[in-house]
């Protein structure tokens, strides 16, 4: 935004009428400054806002998604070691899935808090306009009016001094009023949220790199001591890699009648001929 433009003193004092119109066009730039710098805290009032509540959003999106990415592990290990390897493998990609979205949920996050402070250090440098605005037109004022008398010098004094009250007013109510018009209006929008663009399947390895939030994965796993990637080893095949029961392996007649057949389907050994 650029600065107001206060009319030049020459090196020397002005005639009476001269001084006069340099009075009248600081009161004019120093009014059209205060206008200027007050819409713009009205605007920044209204951002922040919109960039609050998407930032809200964003934090609740991320909580969901990293909930929801530690539910999907803990059953991806628990369907790993009941040998489920195929469930596993699902549950796994799902996880990846919510973790791609408490990721780029937090980014939101980080870039929203990013802009917030950068309006708020914007609408710091306006509202320190609005006192430099105000000092502006004192000094210009006393520069010229000190070349008048008498009643032409009261009166612009006068209409001075009430434009320096006008526009040192303080901006804290308008942004509250700017605000909270923002969220009344946000509240009230219906407007439905855009579709998303579909992506053709030959595309969508490409456009989605499901391998990128393992790190995030993995800390989550560390956090609950989890074992590794959803391969966990099954039970069935624990007890197979610790050997046999005790007495399994009776020898070479095991399991058969005292012929040595092998019992029929009724369990008994065939009679003897």
């Amino acid at each position: 935004m650029p600065p107001a433009m206060y009319p030049e003193t020459g090196p020397g004092p002005l005639r009476p009428a001269d001084a006069r119109r340099a009075v009248e066009e600081a009161i004019a730039a120093a009014r059209e400054r205060d206008r200027q710098l007050r819409e713009e805290i009205v605007r920044l009032a209204r951002d922040r806002v919109a960039v609050a509540e998407d930032v809200a959003a964003a934090h609740a999106e991320a909580a969901d998604g990293r909930t929801l990415a530690r539910r999907a592990l803990v059953q991806a290990e628990e369907a790993a070691r009941g040998g489920q390897r195929a469930d596993a493998a699902t549950l796994t990609g799902a996880a990846r899935v919510f973790a791609m979205r408490w990721r780029d949920a937090r980014a939101r996050v980080e870039a929203g808090e990013r802009q917030l402070a950068a309006i708020d250090d914007a609408r710091r440098r306006a509202e320190a306009g609005l006192a430099a605005n105000a000092g502006a037109l004192d000094a210009a004022a006393a520069a010229h009016l000190a070349t008048l008398s008498g009643r032409k010098a009261a009166r612009l004094q006068a209409e001075v001094d009430a434009t320096v009250s006008e526009v040192d007013a303080p901006a804290a109510e308008i942004a509250v009023e700017a605000e909270a018009a923002a969220r009344a209006e946000r509240a009230a929008d219906d407007t439905p949220e855009a579709e998303i663009e579909p992506v053709p399947d030959e595309d969508l390895e490409d456009e989605v790199d499901l391998e990128s939030v393992d790190p995030l994965l993995d800390e989550l796993r560390s956090e609950l001591g989890l074992a590794g990637d959803g391969t966990a080893e099954p039970a069935d095949q624990g007890r197979e890699a610790a050997g046999p029961k005790p007495g399994a392996n009776r020898g070479p007649g095991s399991g058969r009648g005292r012929s040595g057949a092998a019992p029929d389907s009724r369990g008994k050994a065939p009679a003897r001929r």
